[in-house]
């Protein structure tokens, strides 16, 4: 499985549309930092994020051992690619940073 490197050394998996579905609240974070909102209904978690291009809605279920894994992923553009593209780090953190003043 492709990976990239992460700051502490380790590799961390890529997340693309075709592999949402499945990962872990280790693997989101890493990949996309917190989420916007999250939002916890009855055993269910929704992870929202948002970047230019798109909002993308994760929803997550415990598997028997209690970790939550993404069972579903609705990208408001309809382009779940694209969108998971624009949400993944460090992309979507720089940006969304302003210009720095002179």
């Amino acid at each position: 499985m492709p990976g990239q490197t992460a700051q502490s050394g380790s590799t961390v998996p890529l997340l693309s549309a075709g592999n949402l579905v499945g990962a872990t609240p280790a693997t989101l974070d890493a990949a996309f930092g917190h989420p916007a909102l999250l939002r916890v209904d009855g055993p269910a978690q929704v992870w929202l994020y948002h970047s230019p291009v798109c909002g993308l809605n994760l929803i997550l279920y415990p598997d028997a051992s209690g970790i939550p894994h993404v069972a579903t992923a609705v990208p408001d553009n309809g382009d779940a690619t694209r969108c998971t593209l624009s949400l993944e780090h460090p992309t979507t953190a720089a940006a969304l940073e302003p210009p720095a003043a002179s």
